[in-house]
Parts: C-alpha cells; structure tokens; sequence
C-alpha cells in the first residue's frame, strides 16, 4: 500500500467515524443528514444519507410512501431523493451546477423505526473541466430543515493533482466551503519527472554501492 492511498484509507476512515457515531448517537426526534462530497476535476460526487430517529420514522416513511400502501416503490423512492436534491445547492467559482440523481435505496419501514435504516442517496453533478489553479466549492442542504441535523465533509480526492485546502461550515453544518487547487498538467508532469528522477537515482546508488552488490552475493565455501 502506497503512502497516498493509506492517507486516503485514513482519511476515509475518520470521515466514517465522524459520521457513523453521532449517526448511533442523534436524538429519537431528528433527521439525521450526513453528507459526502467527492471533487473531481470534471465533476463533484455527492453522497447522502439520511437516517430518521424513532420518533420521526412513520412521518419520513409517510414522506416517501405517497400512495399510503406501507411499501416503498422504485417511482416513490425516485420522486422522493429528487424532492430532496431539489433542496440542496451546488456551485463551483460561484456558478450553480445542475445535480443528477445517479441512484437511492430506501430501507424497510421496520428498519427505519428501530432507526438503523438509513435513506441512501447518490448524486452527481457535471461541471466544465476546471483550469489548474484555486477553486472553491459551495454546498447547502435545507431539506426538511425543521426536523433535521447535519453533517457534510469533503472526502480526499482520487486525482492526485486536487488538493484541498481549508473546509469551512455554518453553525448548523447546512453548508459547506470547500477551498481546493488544481496542479496543471505541466507542473504535475514537472513533479512526476522528479519524482522519478529520485527513484532512478536511488536504483543508480543501490546497483554502484559496492558494500550493497557484496550484500547480496552468496558467500564462498572454503574446501
């Protein structure tokens, strides 16, 4: 495992902790609402899920379940994620960014009343391939703001040549500023020829060393 990939185990693993805990831990009478965003450079991720507290299970399923049958189908899950994604705003530089529902589970109505069952929302939005330099991401969340509480984090990007820089939240964590930086192509191929050029150079030492080329000679047997 590479040093970059485990700081993105970690990272992901912190985001997790973050948010499975106050997920066990939130008040029987909210809507917990955790969100994740993942920044591309052509495209920004969003996963969202919701999980109603005991009490305000029946209300939520009631939300969702429209023809009052007490199942959830495809059409009522579908209309109900995007009603929800109606309620969220994303832009990037200040220009909004049409979002597009990739996919939504909704769990059993047992489950959502023990609350364990969490609503399961994924999303993205497409954006122009944004140019090397600094950038900044805004995101808001008002669904059903009378009942809920909310988290947001921005996960490390997958594409090493974003990096982000600092994450600022409103009070309520409605909303998120995400301040990050594309590296352009020549100064990521720039950083990658050092790069290797550090590891030739290293190989170039470990062949030539005569102390290491005897290390690894098999010694002789006297007769």
């Amino acid at each position: 495992m590479t040093v970059r990939s485990l700081s993105m185990s970690l990272a992901v693993l912190g985001v997790c902790l973050a948010t499975a805990a106050p997920a066990r831990a939130h008040r029987l009478d909210e809507y917990l609402q955790a969100t994740r965003l993942s920044i591309d450079v052509e495209c920004v991720s969003l996963e969202i899920d919701l999980t109603p507290g005991v009490a305000v299970a029946p209300e939520v399923f009631a939300w969702i379940d429209t023809n009052r049958d007490s199942q959830i189908s495809a059409a009522e899950a579908e209309a109900y994620a995007r009603q929800m994604l109606h309620s969220v705003a994303l832009s990037v530089d200040d220009r909004t960014l049409p979002i597009t529902l990739v996919e939504v589970d909704v769990p059993q109505f047992r489950e959502m009343s023990l609350g364990v069952g969490s609503i399961r929302v994924r999303a993205t939005a497409s954006m122009p391939a944004t140019d090397s330099g600094h950038h900044r991401i805004s995101y808001l969340n008002t669904h059903r703001s009378e009942s809920s509480v909310y988290l947001v984090n921005a996960l490390v990007p997958a594409d090493p040549r974003i990096q982000l820089g600092g994450q600022q939240r409103d009070y309520a964590q409605h909303g998120l500023r995400v301040e990050y930086t594309v590296i352009g192509d020549a100064s990521w191929a720039r950083t990658c020829s050092a790069l290797i050029g550090l590891v030739m150079a290293g190989m170039l030492v470990f062949t030539r060393w005569p102390g290491i080329k005897q290390g690894f000679q098999p010694s002789s047997l006297s007769p």
